[in-house]
């Protein structure tokens, strides 16, 4: 399913944190690892912009080359490439030109997420990628190097470094009962089982207890959301008998709250890996990644977010 995985990096530590989970999903399916830098340099008025971009593209390809060594000598297949221009305009031409099945970056997810998802470069690839992306919150400190474009700026010179490895052993796949998440518990189940991990749908109704109610009639709300819970658990469990067979294993869990809270209290409560959640396939990110929830999911989870594009 993933045989080459595009890995963009600034040359900031932050963006190097989303490494150890592409060492994960490599080592896993022997897959290739494409690092890729944007190079963009900068020059002060009367210099040479030929020497300022020739410099920028030669720092990328140093910083690139060791990084590539560090993997290499981990049993990776690992290649660099570096291109010149615009970062997010680069990195997608490179996954229609160059191929690849996965594009894997990092959040720093403080203050929103800012350039990283919701700024010019990291919205733009989320948003139009025709592949899954693969989004990792760095933890630790936030610095000056996150807040500029993803192009290189040659005044970076961070020493590349590869971490301990992480290991899926947990994946939790948020759905509605939309056709477009249902389509998302296949792929949800094809990677679950692959890593040998446990896999939970989860599905949270907006409980009836905490919506105004007016002078319409209707049942006691305390039976209204269990019949809520009830219905949502039948449709459900039909879709995974139906979508789930390389992950026969596969639990439910449906609760009433508002989703977002209780996506990131399952994923908290229970150690969770990897969340998997889809997008529409033909206006990208839609209300699923930009809308509400799913904006504050890849906010604030305590673990990466796998983005499935739907097909359309």
């Amino acid at each position: 399913m993933l045989s080459r995985l595009l890995v963009p990096l600034d040359g900031s530590p932050l963006a190097e944190a989303v490494i150890p989970h592409v060492v994960e999903l490599a080592a896993s399916r022997t897959a290739e690892i494409v690092l890729l830098r944007v190079a963009l340099g900068h020059h002060f008025a009367g210099g040479d912009p030929v020497e300022a971009q020739v410099r920028a593209v030669e720092d990328a390809k140093v910083y690139l080359a060791t990084l590539e060594t560090n993997l290499a000598a981990q049993g990776l297949t690992v290649k660099s490439v570096v291109r010149y221009g615009h970062a997010a305009e680069e990195i997608l031409d490179h996954v229609r030109v160059g191929g690849a099945d996965l594009i894997a970056m990092t959040t720093h997810g403080r203050s929103g997420i800012r350039r990283w998802l919701l700024g010019s470069v990291a919205e733009t690839v989320v948003h139009h990628a025709p592949v899954p992306v693969l989004l990792v919150r760095a933890k630790g400190p936030l610095l000056p190097a996150v807040e500029v474009p993803l192009a290189v700026d040659t005044s970076m010179t961070s020493a590349p470094s590869t971490s301990t490895p992480v290991r899926i052993r947990r994946v939790l796949c948020p759905v509605d009962l939309t056709p477009t998440c249902r389509k998302v518990m296949a792929s949800a189940g094809a990677i679950a089982a692959r890593f040998g991990a446990e896999l939970t749908i989860l599905h949270a109704v907006y409980d009836p207890l905490e919506a105004p109610c007016s002078h319409i009639p209707h049942p006691p709300l305390d039976q209204l959301r269990e019949e809520m819970i009830r219905f949502a658990e039948e449709k459900l469990r039909k879709e995974m008998r139906r979508r789930l067979g390389s992950c026969p294993g596969a639990s439910l869990v449906v609760v009433a709250g508002r989703p977002f809270q209780e996506i990131i209290r399952f994923a908290r409560t229970h150690g969770v890996d990897l969340i998997i959640m889809g997008t529409e396939g033909r206006t990208g990110l839609n209300h699923v990644i930009m809308g509400s929830t799913a904006e504050r999911v890849v906010r604030t989870a305590p673990c990466p977010v796998l983005s499935l594009r739907a097909a359309a």
